[in-house]
C-alpha cells in the first residue's frame, strides 16, 4: 500500500471507527447507569422485604425532613453507605458497607467492559472492513493511471536514446558551441524529470548501504560544472559515512543543486557544505518569494522549463529517508538545509 492509499485507508478508517466508538461509549454508559440503577432499586425491594418482616436489626423508620421527593437517596458518610428509600410511614434507612457497595458497583462495571469489549473489537474489524472497502475503486484508478504513465515514459525511452545520439555526434563534429551545450541541458532535463517520474510512480521499499557523501557530492559537482560554466562552485565536505539509499539520496542532491544552478544569477555560486550533521546547499539568485510552497505539488513561481515537482518530489523522499529538511530564501539567495543526523547513526 502506497503512502496516498495508506493516509485515504487511515483516514477512512479513523472516520467510521471514531463515529460507532462515540455512540458505543454512549449506549455503554447508559447501561451502566440503567444496571447501577437496576441495583439500587434491589437493594429497595430487599428493604422493602425485611421492613415488612420487622427486620428492625437492619431496618428502622426515619422522619427527616427537607429532602429531595426522589424514591431512592444515597448518602456516604464515612464507610458506611446509607440507601433512604420513601415509604408511607416515613422513611426507611439500610446500612451497607462501603466497601461492599463499590465492590457491588465494580462487578457491575467489569461486567459491562468485558460484555462491550467484544463489541468493540465487531466495530474494529467493521471500520477497517469498510475502510479497505472505501479506498478500493481509488485504489484501482490510480493504478490505472500509472500503468498508463508508466508506459508513456517507456516510450519516451526511443526518442531520448535517439537526441542522445545525434547530440554526441553534433557535439564532435561542432564542439561545445552555447547551442550545443544547451541542447545538452534540455536533454538532460527531460532526463531528470523522467527518473522524478519513476520514482514517484514506483516507491519501492527502499534498500539502504553505506556511502560517502563527499563522493555523491563531488560527483554531482562536476557534472553541473560541465553544464553551468559561469557557475562557481564551493564545496566543504568531509568524509562523513551515510547509511542510506544511494539513488533515492542521488535524487534530493540532484534536484537540489540543479535548481541552485538554474535559478542562480549570472557568475553566481553555488555553495554546498556540511558541518554537525546539517548539509546545506547555498545559491546566490534572487530569492524565492513563497518559501513554505515550494515543497506543493506543481508550485513554480515562473513559467521556466519544468513541471513543479521536483521539490515536491524531494520532500517525499527526505520523509521516507528520515531527513529533515528547511529552506531560508531572501533576495540574497536561498539555502536548502538537510538534516542527515538519522543516516550518520552508528557510522562515526
Amino acid at each position: 500500500m502506497k503512502s496516498y492509499e495508506r493516509e485515504s485507508f487511515v483516514k477512512s478508517f479513523l472516520l467510521v471507527f471514531l463515529v460507532q466508538l462515540f455512540f458505543l461509549l454512549l449506549v455503554f454508559f447508559q447501561q451502566y447507569q440503567k444496571q447501577s440503577h437496576k441495583y439500587n432499586m434491589s437493594i429497595g425491594n430487599e428493604i422493602m422485604q425485611g421492613f415488612l418482616n420487622d427486620d428492625v436489626d437492619k431496618f428502622k423508620i426515619l422522619h427527616i425532613d427537607n429532602i429531595n421527593d426522589k424514591y431512592i437517596h444515597t448518602l456516604y458518610i464515612e464507610n458506611i453507605v446509607y440507601m433512604i428509600f420513601k415509604s408511607k410511614t416515613g422513611y426507611i434507612k439500610l446500612y451497607i458497607p462501603l466497601k461492599k457497595y463499590e465492590q457491588n458497583r465494580k462487578q457491575i462495571l467489569i461486567n459491562l467492559i468485558f460484555e462491550y469489549g467484544l463489541y468493540f473489537i465487531i466495530l474494529l474489524i467493521i471500520s477497517i472492513l469498510f475502510a479497505l472497502y472505501a479506498i478500493n475503486p481509488l485504489t484501482k484508478a490510480l493504478k490505472l493511471n500509472e500503468e498508463f504513465v508508466k508506459d508513456m515514459l517507456h516510450d519516451f525511452n526511443t526518442p531520448l536514446t535517439s537526441l542522445n545520439i545525434n547530440y554526441q555526434i553534433l557535439k564532435k563534429k561542432f564542439g561545445d558551441d552555447d547551442a550545443i551545450k544547451r541542447s545538452q541541458y534540455a536533454i538532460n532535463s527531460i532526463l531528470s524529470l523522467q527518473n522524478n517520474l519513476y520514482y514517484f510512480l514506483n516507491q519501492s521499499k527502499l534498500q539502504n548501504k553505506t556511502i560517502l557523501l563527499s563522493e555523491i557530492i563531488t560527483t554531482k559537482v562536476n557534472y553541473f560544472k560541465q553544464l553551468f560554466c559561469q557557475i562557481n562552485f564551493i564545496v566543504d565536505i568531509d568524509n562523513t559515512k551515510l547509511t542510506v539509499n544511494k539513488d533515492a539520496f542521488n535524487r534530493v542532491i540532484d534536484n537540489l543543486i540543479n535548481n541552485a544552478c538554474k535559478y542562480n544569477k549570472k557568475n553566481g555560486f553555488v555553495k554546498i557544505s556540511y558541518k554537525q550533521n546539517l548539509l546545506n546547499i547555498e545559491d546566490s539568485g534572487n530569492g524565492i518569494k513563497n518559501p513554505s510552497m515550494v515543497f506543493d505539488r506543481f508550485y513554480k513561481e515562473s513559467f521556466v522549463d519544468g513541471a513543479g515537482i521536483g521539490l515536491h518530489i524531494v520532500k517525499k523522499i527526505c520523509f521516507e529517508l528520515k531527513i529533515d529538511i528547511d529552506i531560508r530564501s531572501s533576495q540574497k539567495g536561498t539555502i536548502f538545509t538537510l538534516n542527515l543526523k538519522n543516516l550518520t547513526q552508528g557510522n562515526k
